[in-house]
């Protein structure tokens, strides 16, 4: 990816002002990518994953306790206002504290304003965080999946199978994971927040994501609560051939206050990334 294709999505994830001409832009550019980049086993950033906006504002802390299991489910809400989205995500956020982080995660959350490590698996990645992100024997029995280009940190295009990466002061923690069942294409992305997220006093309403889909795409919503009783908010993007005819789902949900968003993505069928989206849902151990 150019550097300035770098550049104008950092400043997408950073500035949460920009317009409805400049999103199409930047995704038209990592489209443009994706086409040159055939092979299966390594897959750049699929339509519905490049209209993720990742959104972070401040709150005050209620109480001082902590725990895992205060919390509420993760919300669907319509875009409104100046930022002109057409969905944010809010909800489903516990505040960690420092404490109860690895030093070796709190290690690299001082190393700047953003920085990042990849590793091989979702076991290595809750060894380094020092925390039971989640449990799902599904996802455990699925290979996983490189992407050639990953997500943008700072100045640098990451290639990962699995990655955690710190916002500034450590407020926030990223957590993604690649995998492919069959044809499908499956990333989970977990967003933990700390203690330090609360420290500055101010006012928000806990919407840590937005979407934005280009009116060519056809969008659906809907809930969902798995066998293990689970409860998700589904959305459900259909893309038409100019964006590589991808059928992509999404759930968004919140495992011991940890907001995840899985995504499901498949060349053939909608019916197959559904499927697998709830196999996957299916599939959470919950404690």
């Amino acid at each position: 990816m150019d550097r300035r294709a770098e550049q104008e999505y950092k400043q997408a994830l950073d500035s949460l002002r920009y317009s409805s001409e400049g999103r199409e832009r930047i995704m038209k550019k990592l489209m443009e990518r994706q086409e040159q980049r055939p092979e299966k086993r390594k897959r750049s950033i699929r339509p519905l994953r490049t209209a993720l906006i990742a959104a972070a504002l401040c709150l005050a802390l209620v109480g001082t306790a902590f725990s895992a299991a205060h919390y509420f489910g993760v919300r669907i809400v319509d875009g409104a206002g100046e930022n002109d989205y057409d969905i944010w995500l809010e909800g489903g956020i516990t505040y960690y504290p420092l404490d109860s982080l690895s030093d070796e995660l709190k290690a690299l959350g001082d190393e700047g304003e953003w920085a990042y490590q990849t590793f091989k698996s979702w076991r290595q990645v809750e060894k380094f965080a020092g925390i039971d992100l989640m449990n799902n024997p599904v996802l455990d029995g699925c290979p996983a999946l490189t992407f050639s280009q990953g997500v943008l940190i700072g100045e640098d295009s990451v290639e990962y199978k699995f990655l955690v990466h710190t916002t500034p002061g450590l407020e926030r923690v990223m957590i993604d994971g690649c995998y492919e069942m069959g044809d499908v294409d499956i990333t989970v992305s977990g967003y933990l927040y700390t203690e330090r997220k609360t420290e500055n006093g101010e006012e928000w309403d806990e919407r840590f994501s937005a979407y934005s889909f280009p009116e060519d795409v056809q969008t659906s919503r809907e809930s969902y609560t798995a066998k293990n009783g689970l409860k998700a908010q589904v959305i459900v993007a259909e893309y038409p051939d100019g964006y590589n005819g991808y059928r992509s789902c999404m759930a968004a949900v919140s495992i011991n206050g940890i907001p995840f968003i899985i995504e499901t993505s498949s060349r053939n069928s909608m019916d197959e990334a559904q499927e697998a989206l709830y196999r996957v849902l299916d599939g959470f151990v919950l404690e």
